[in-house]
């Protein structure tokens, strides 16, 4: 029979597990061997795995807290609180108008050419846009698609979608899920997306792959050839030559 005290004792070795792979995985350091022994870790135990989730949760949170925000939840109650000046009071009162009409003006919703949903069944479905570009959804698959005048997003929500790109084309094409996504603007190339795993596999031309956020971004630029692995969780896998088809070994 496991006791209280048994339980809290293994909650909180996998806590500081948890903590060592989080640091090690985004250190850019860590081999191969490691990545395997995570995995392993990982699947070990449920515990592993919701520790290492929650890591992950608070340290993306705290990204949305400002600096001064973490600096007040810190400082002591007994501080004597600084008094401004009229001058600087009203320096500081025109300080955050015009911080107030730069976040308006630069959050201001941009116009949407185009907006779908995309849900392909048993076959394929393929879309054609003004430049030239060809999306083509795999079998069981669904899309968000979002068309600007500069640029189209795609959002993959699960299965592949394949692009051919005119070469170039005028607008950027990023295909992305919440954890990882590619850009390009000429050539083909594909993602793969189920679960916690996206992959993404280029024909032609290159494409920029990143994942992460800002504080622990990866980035990595795929040729022809090529493609690489992204997990939710360790991140990117090593860029690796794009397998032999069957016909191809032949």
């Amino acid at each position: 029979m496991t006791t209280y005290q048994g339980e809290l004792l293994e909650h909180t070795q996998a806590h500081a597990q948890a903590a060592y792979w989080f640091t090690r995985l985004n250190s850019g350091e860590a081999t191969a061997a490691e990545l395997r022994e995570f995995e392993d870790w990982r699947r070990d135990n449920p515990e592993n795995e919701r520790s290492y989730r929650y890591i992950c949760y608070f340290c993306d949170a705290s990204l949305d807290a400002s600096e001064h925000e973490i600096r007040r939840l810190l400082a002591g109650s007994g501080e004597k609180p600084a008094l401004l000046k009229p001058y600087h009071r009203g320096l500081l009162a025109g300080l955050l108008v015009l911080a107030l009409a730069l976040t308006v003006f630069f959050s201001w919703p941009e116009p949407i050419l185009r907006e779908e949903h995309l849900v392909s069944g048993a076959q394929m479905l393929e879309q054609r846009f003004v430049d030239g570009a060809v999306l083509r959804l795999g079998p069981d698959s669904a899309l968000e698609i979002r068309e600007y005048e500069d640029r189209l997003n795609l959002q993959l929500l699960r299965g592949q979608v394949t692009l051919l790109l005119a070469d170039p084309t005028p607008k950027s094409v990023t295909v992305f899920s919440s954890f990882a996504q590619a850009r390009s603007n000429k050539g083909q190339f594909s993602a793969f997306l189920d679960s916690d795993q996206m992959k993404f596999a280029v024909d032609t031309g290159s494409v920029e792959v990143s994942s992460g956020t800002w504080w622990r971004r990866q980035t990595r630029v795929l040729i022809p050839g090529q493609h690489i692995d992204v997990d939710r969780w360790s991140g990117m896998k090593r860029v690796q030559p794009a397998p032999v088809s069957p016909n191809e070994a032949d």
